[in-house]
């Protein structure tokens, strides 16, 4: 049984959505849901949408989500630089420190 195999990638993927839906048929409020769970009394909804069946699971991945884009734009603006940056060196004769080209002295 190797990796690449298609077979063993397909046997991966069935497992993997298998635990999944194990997982999101075990979660508490589903369990509430259908009655198997008597409601607990201590996690009752404060706001309108906190009751409603798998809002803390939507909620999260949706706020992990946001977290990636807003961090991907805004550290990626701050932290990006040009595609020319390590083009020439602060150091070349024929730049200023900006990178600017140097006049020559016959251009003046």
């Amino acid at each position: 049984m190797k990796l690449e195999d298609p077979q063993t990638i397909r046997k991966l993927w069935i497992g993997f959505y298998a635990v999944l839906g194990l997982l999101v048929l075990l979660d508490p409020k589903a369990l509430e849901a259908v009655h198997v769970l008597e409601p607990d009394p201590h996690h009752e909804p404060h706001f309108g949408v906190d009751g409603w069946f798998e809002f803390y699971v939507v909620y999260g991945f949706l706020t992990c989500v946001a977290m990636v884009v807003i961090s991907k734009k805004v550290i990626g603006a701050v932290l990006m630089r040009p595609d020319t940056y390590y083009d020439s060196s602060p150091l070349d004769p024929i730049r200023d420190a900006k990178l600017r080209p140097l006049e020559k002295e016959g251009d003046q």
